[in-house]
């Protein structure tokens, strides 16, 4: 179950033409989805996203979007997805997050909106992976005092440590330290990294 995406074979052709592939919870989502044209849909089958999962899904292609309900289920799903993604993450890959009213899910939303609402919603609406992480994370602190940006830094430090994607990672920390105002130098040394080393001329010295 943790490897296997129920409608990936079925939806590879969508995928190819479309360049994206859409994640959501149940299978009876990827059916309703399949239903109204969106056939690049998959479902992990009864359980969270895994890091396997993410593996197969970039070895698809380069846009990645997740859309689960818009409960507190979902966005418990949508954050375990981002966990998962984060040591897998590369700099030509993108990853997305949608976000549904609450009293909807994929299912019911395009039931009612139909493909082309709901298309422009997941194009248009969708957060990428680093907005939706800074937003999560700082959904519950003030971060107009010291007290909130040092919350963020230390519940951010563990997962920044997971991203491998060099650009990314660079990027990602560097918004880091514009949120809680902290020189990037300064930042990387509280957050257990070298500093990105200065470059300095060596003088030659001559002995006597």
């Amino acid at each position: 179950k943790g490897r296997n995406l129920y409608g990936l074979h079925e939806g590879r052709a969508a995928v190819k033409e479309s360049g994206r592939i859409l994640v959501v919870e149940g299978y009876m989502d990827v059916v309703a989805l399949a239903q109204f044209g969106v056939g690049y849909g998959v479902a992990a089958l009864g359980t969270a996203t895994t890091a396997d999962h993410i593996k197969l899904l970039m070895r698809q292609v380069d846009s990645i979007y997740f859309c689960f309900d818009g409960d507190r289920a979902g966005r418990k799903a949508a954050w375990r997805a981002l966990e998962n993604a984060l040591p897998q993450l590369k700099d030509n890959k993108s990853l997305h997050f949608l976000f549904l009213p609450e009293e909807h899910d994929p299912d019911s939303y395009i039931r009612q909106y139909g493909k082309a609402q709901f298309e422009d919603a997941l194009i248009h609406q969708s957060k990428p992976l680093s907005a939706y992480f800074w937003d999560a994370l700082a959904e519950n602190l003030n971060l107009n005092t010291q007290e909130g940006k040092a919350e963020l830094v230390k519940t951010s430090a563990p997962l920044l440590a997971q991203i491998t994607a060099p650009a990314l990672a660079y990027l990602v920390k560097q918004e880091l330290s514009e949120l809680v105002g902290i020189d990037p130098a300064n930042l990387a040394r509280l957050l257990g990294q070298e500093a990105p080393k200065q470059y300095v001329r060596k003088k030659n010295y001559k002995l006597p």
